[in-house]
């Protein structure tokens, strides 16, 4: 079995949230682990509402595809390049993937200046993500098969081997199955199943 880490990545365990308060303004910052484009924006939108009587609701989130990765982020009213930009720094300092991070809001009467607010945003960002727990994740692909009843034995003992994850599994005449595995390792697991059924397995 030939690994490669090309496909790893690290993010966040569960949703953790921060306070700080820096001259006045309260700074509140939400660190959620995410696996889509869609997941973050629900997300963003989800904390907007909570916080819907905030100043502020900014973001970032950066994402893994593949050997890609998916970045974006919003000032939401700020002063241009002071506060999406910074949180998505402390993203990336923290060397994490599929994560969103919001930070909101409340002015509290002081100007921070465009210097302050920079770090500030930053600085709330990076709180939340170094008190998450940390985890190591895999960028993955889904597979769907059928195969003769007679060598369901051979089928599952490969999916074992590879350590895959059976999203659904059919019992009928021509079972089936849907499972997720490591993009990296698509290719071997597909010829590993080609092996051991004699090439009585369909890929679909």
């Amino acid at each position: 079995m030939i690994f490669d880490s090309s496909d790893e990545y690290l993010t966040i365990k569960s949703r953790v949230r921060t306070k700080t308060k820096v001259e006045g303004s309260i700074f509140i910052a939400s660190a959620v682990p995410i696996d889509s484009e869609e997941a973050a924006e629900g997300w963003i939108q989800e904390i907007s509402k909570e916080f819907f009587g905030a100043t502020h609701n900014c973001f970032a989130f950066r994402i893994k595809k593949a050997q890609d990765e998916r970045l974006k982020f919003s000032d939401a009213g700020e002063p241009r390049g002071t506060a999406g930009a910074p949180i998505l720094s402390a993203i990336q300092s923290e060397n994490l993937f599929n994560v969103v991070v919001v930070v909101t809001r409340y002015f509290g009467g002081v100007k921070l200046g465009t210097g302050g607010l920079s770090r500030a945003y930053r600085e709330s960002a990076q709180s939340a993500l170094q008190r998450a727990e940390k985890v190591t994740r895999w960028v993955t692909s889904e597979l769907a098969l059928s195969y003769p009843t007679k060598i369901i034995g051979r089928v599952n003992r490969t999916f074992g081997k590879y350590g895959v994850r059976i999203k659904d599994q059919g019992f009928e005449d021509n079972p089936t199955a849907r499972i997720e595995v490591r993009t990296s390792l698509l290719e071997e697991i597909k010829k590993a199943l080609v092996e051991a059924t004699n090439g009585q397995v369909k890929f679909k």
